[in-house]
């Protein structure tokens, strides 16, 4: 058995005993290495589990700046459609191609500029910016047509990618004023495009590339972060057919009577629904930077239309932006005031001091001279001094009131462009000398949707409605979100009044200067204007430039359309210059032809709503 406890050495043994062993300088350094190290290790094994577990995100987006890109991916931009769904502005999709020149090495550059040398659909100038020494994101050419993008893929051009983008187009120039336009860059900046421009542009999406990571060319695509979402679709209660009518209509009035603009305005009288509204001259909203002003000379431009040769002067919804004095078809509404608060009645005479009547400073002049007229008379012969006599016994206080009622001093509120305040004093500036003024349509200016949406009051038994251009919004599947119903402002006349007028305005077309305003097997209410011109600069008002205008509505027994025509600075060798002569057959013509179209479809989509009259005295 072994003892385990320690042997006594025995005499004579030799004995060796371990003594501890004792560090030298060298090893003494390589522990001190050995520790550091461990301890580097240790930092940076902390250092790593940091970042990776509590900065990740921080040099994430650090790298993912530094390396990737984000890209918008735009939507589809919704249809402007008019009110039997025909689209006048929509947008197709095209290929835009681009250069992205990072990873390329010398040759590639080389070869890709080489490449694109000498064509014609690819500026040479960004070019070389794209494969220059310091490359980046450069647009070579967009919206390319079918033809143009085929031969720039088919060059297979190092760098070269191409993206979707969906190029505006436009089917009605005659709308251009109503529709306006999107420029190059996607902004709308005009008419309906840029009013509605909310509902239409959609929201685009994002989307990440890492333009280091090519796949056929063209940047790795990492992540779509959003979806693009498609605009609305805007349905106008335009309708194009009517809107071409009024639109040529025009341009053979400026052709005719050199005149260097003319308007129109066709409404529905029961809803407030602008069916058409031009100008002419216009522009072309697929062209916009090529025709935005008028292509006449200063000689042919008088001075209060010298806007029209500004850069932008064709781009006016005229109806809307111009004021004009609107003469004597403005006689309607002081009569129809008149006869609404009994202070005439339709047969009454009214001595017509043979042609010169003294009022204050001025003398006030008829055409011809008359006698004693009938208020119907008046407004058959259009006697100034027999109107203001009319409108003094108004008075200038009811006389104000009664425009008020049909809206004639107020915006009429459409937004498609900045609309002016109505050009009258202020009723404590009225004397008597004003008030006679007004009666027959000077002295006032007004734009002609307001003339024409006061017109349908009287064909519409005495309500006013309000006037609108947009019917529905349409999502981009075609569901409509939104239906824009008629709306009733207030009751302005009795109807009695109200059909009393239609009656009286049906004679002025059958028995007046405005026969040629008629149209055969149709009972046409209208009135003339012929209105001078105020020269702001000589304080007077021109006897050569004269704004002639017609104003009515159509059958009389149920009124489909309100249309206000009027030609400006008409000249003619051969021919007197009233609104009888000048515009009242205009009205003729386009009243027939849109009638006809009317007759033969069945009403427009927005017409199906039924207007609620107010809650007043119809007697």
């Amino acid at each position: 058995m072994t003892n385990s406890r320690r042997q006594v050495p025995t005499a004579g043994e030799i004995v060796h005993y371990r003594q501890p062993r004792k560090l030298d300088s060298q090893a003494v350094r390589m522990l001190a290495v050995l520790l550091i190290l461990i301890l580097i290790a240790g930092v940076a094994i902390f250092r790593l589990v940091c970042i990776q577990m509590f900065r990740h995100g921080l040099y994430k987006s650090i790298s993912d700046s530094i390396h990737l890109e984000v890209l918008d991916m735009p939507a589809s931009r919704g249809q402007i459609l008019d009110c039997r769904f025909r689209p006048l502005a929509g947008s197709s999709e095209t290929l835009s191609f681009w250069a992205c020149s990072h990873g390329l090495t010398k040759s590639e550059k080389s070869l890709a500029k080489k490449k694109l040398a000498g064509f014609a659909d690819v500026p040479q100038d960004k070019v070389e910016e794209a494969f220059g020494e310091r490359p980046r994101f450069i647009s070579l050419r967009r919206f390319c047509d079918e033809d143009t993008a085929l031969r720039i893929q088919r060059l297979n051009v190092p760098g070269i990618g191409s993206s979707v983008e969906h190029l505006r187009y436009y089917t009605s120039d005659c709308a251009s004023n109503i529709i306006g336009f999107v420029n190059a860059q996607g902004e709308a900046l005009e008419g309906a495009e840029r009013y509605y421009d909310g509902l239409l542009s959609g929201a685009p999406g994002k989307l990440v590339v890492n333009p280091y990571v090519r796949l056929q060319g063209a940047p790795l695509i990492q992540e779509i972060l959003k979806q693009p979402t498609d605009g609305h679709n805007v349905v106008l209660t335009i309708d194009n057919t009517i809107q071409f009518i009024l639109s040529e209509h025009l341009r053979d009035a400026c052709e005719k009577w050199n005149s260097p603009l003319a308007l129109g305005v066709i409404m529905d009288p029961k809803t407030g629904a602008i069916l058409g509204m031009s100008s002419y001259p216009s522009y072309s909203s697929a062209s916009y930077g090529e025709s935005y002003k008028a292509q006449m000379s200063k000689e042919e431009v008088p001075n209060y239309l010298r806007d029209l040769l500004e850069p932008g002067g064709l781009y006016k919804a005229r109806c809307l932006t111009d004021l004009f004095e609107p003469g004597s078809l403005f006689k309607i509404f002081i009569v129809a005031a008149a006869l609404d608060m009994n202070v005439i009645r339709p047969y009454e005479k009214f001595f017509c001091e043979n042609g010169s009547f003294r009022v204050g400073r001025s003398v006030i002049s008829d055409w011809r001279p008359f006698g004693e007229l009938t208020v119907e008379e008046i407004l058959i012969r259009s006697s100034n001094i027999g109107m203001s006599k009319i409108g003094m016994r108004l008075t200038s206080t009811l006389m104000h009131q009664y425009l008020m009622k049909f809206g004639l001093l107020e915006k009429p509120g459409l937004g498609l462009f900045a609309e002016p305040v109505p050009g009258l004093r202020d009723l404590s500036q009225w004397d008597q000398e004003y008030t006679c003024f007004v009666s027959f349509g000077q002295g006032v200016a007004i734009s002609a949707l307001a003339l024409v949406s006061a017109v349908s009051a009287i064909a519409n038994d005495g309500i006013l409605m309000r006037p609108y251009i947009l019917a529905a919004v349409q999502s981009s599947d075609g569901t409509i979100i939104h239906q824009t119903d008629p709306t009733v402002i207030r009751r302005v006349i009795k109807t009695s009044t109200a059909r009393t007028m239609t009656a009286m305005m049906h004679n002025v077309v059958m028995q007046g200067g405005a026969r040629v305003a008629s149209i055969p097997g149709v009972a046409v209410c209208g009135k003339t204007g012929t209105a001078q011109v105020f020269d702001h600069e000589t304080g007077t008002y021109s006897h050569e430039d004269l704004i002639t205008s017609f104003i009515g509505f159509a059958p009389a027994e149920d009124p489909q359309v309100a249309i206000l025509i009027s030609v400006f600075s008409p000249k003619h060798e051969q021919r007197e210059i009233w609104g009888s002569t000048v515009a009242a057959p205009i009205f003729s013509a386009v009243a027939g032809h849109v009638l006809a179209y009317l007759g033969s479809r069945s009403r427009p989509y927005l017409n199906m709503a039924n207007n609620n009259d107010p809650a007043e005295d119809r007697s």
